[in-house]
């Protein structure tokens, strides 16, 4: 049986705060996979990976203090496009976001709005 949901999001939860974003991608793509397993009361919640995400922006060198500022460095991130690592990495999370919203049929974006442009269509 496959990794347990609570234990990727660990996982992607550690990699983003260690900078490390081709492996955090990489376990976001994993739990947008096995996101049908995702259990209410396992006590994780996707929202835990939005303050190592923003830390991460910082890192980089983007303004992130307040939510005009995020919306900003977002929108500069989309406008960079597929292939640049921040962007795939927000993509992945977005992904992840809407399958988990689909298996608990929510709203399209439950946890990060923010991010909806880079889900796709």
């Amino acid at each position: 049986m496959g990794e347990r949901w609570c234990d990727l999001l660990g996982e992607a939860t550690r990699l983003v705060a260690s900078g490390e974003i081709s492996g955090a991608r990489s376990a976001f793509d994993r739990l947008e996979a096995s996101s049908s397993s995702y259990a209410v009361d396992e006590g994780a919640s996707l929202s835990s990976v939005w303050e190592p995400f923003l830390r991460l922006l910082h890192r980089r060198g983007y303004f992130v203090s307040d939510p005009a500022e995020t919306r900003r460095a977002l929108q500069e991130i989309l406008e960079m496009g597929t292939g640049f690592d921040l962007y795939d990495l927000a993509a992945a999370v977005a992904r992840c976001d809407r399958a988990l919203a689909r298996h608990l049929n929510a709203p399209l974006s439950r946890i990060f709005p923010e991010l909806r442009p880079f889900a796709g269509a």
